[in-house]
């Protein structure tokens, strides 16, 4: 198994990092004179981060837990559940959730990463709403608007991380197709949007499931189904999320100084 060192990591979470700041919305670059993004801080404790999802969020709380070892500012709590989406609320129903989440006032931000599981159809009161139909696409809006709105009128800054992008053979064009409903979302009720889909694809925009470190050596950092990360591929995952959030974590702690 290849092993990557320390200082490749860190060298690669630098281009990450620098990538990242070119992928945030225009919606999100705030002018000086905006109040940060993150409202809540405190001097005492570490700002509490929940990480809402399926199990592409299980992994990206891995991620951000590791590069975070170090430090006290920040904590991720993970509340993600692999198998759940939007679609099928009698799994699990995140609109509920999230508002039933944000009412314990224990936290003061959310990464949200969503959508794995939601190529499939709505059924409410014995009546089908199939993919892509017009039904469909009414009740996904909506869900996705609603949960971003609860979290956000609770206070809490939201970040709504993208689905990265995946192999063809794994509903490519789905993916992405359900990214743009994250991102108008976003843009309309005024959260982070993170697209992660960008940083993640090769030279052309295609998949690839190796990463170029410093060294210009190839690294695997996808897993066999062509969806989700190695655990140093969450690494290079989580560093795009942790960048953006860091840089609003530290506009937020300048307030306090």
């Amino acid at each position: 198994m290849f092993r990557l060192t320390a200082t490749v990591l860190f060298m690669a979470f630098t281009f990450v990092s620098a990538s990242a700041q070119q992928i945030v919305h225009k919606a999100s670059v705030k002018p000086e004179t905006e109040k940060p993004y993150i409202q809540s801080v405190s001097k005492d404790q570490p700002l509490n981060v929940v990480i809402m999802g399926d199990s592409l969020a299980n992994g990206l709380h891995q991620g951000l837990t590791r590069l975070n070892k170090e430090n006290e500012t920040v904590k991720f709590v993970k509340k993600s559940k692999v198998n759940t989406g939007f679609v099928r609320v009698d799994r699990y129903d995140w609109n509920k959730a999230a508002v039933k989440l944000a009412r314990t006032k224990n936290y003061q931000a959310a990464v949200v990463l969503i959508g794995l599981n939601d190529l499939q159809s709505f059924r409410e009161k014995g009546k089908a709403y199939h993919y892509k139909t017009e039904g469909w696409v009414e009740r996904y809006r909506e869900r996705t608007e609603r949960m971003m709105r609860d979290l956000k009128e609770a206070g809490l800054a939201v970040y709504w991380v993208s689905i990265p992008i995946v192999t063809p053979k794994h509903h490519q064009e789905d993916y992405l197709y359900l990214n743009t409903f994250y991102k108008e979302a976003a843009d309309k009720i005024g959260v982070r949007y993170i697209d992660t889909w960008t940083p993640l694809a090769g030279k052309n925009g295609e998949y690839s499931p190796f990463w170029k470190d410093a060294e210009g050596k190839q690294v695997e950092i996808r897993r066999r189904d062509g969806v989700h990360f190695t655990t140093n591929g969450y690494l290079i995952f989580a560093g795009i999320v942790n960048d953006i959030l860091s840089s609003d974590l530290k506009a937020a702690n300048e307030t306090l100084q």
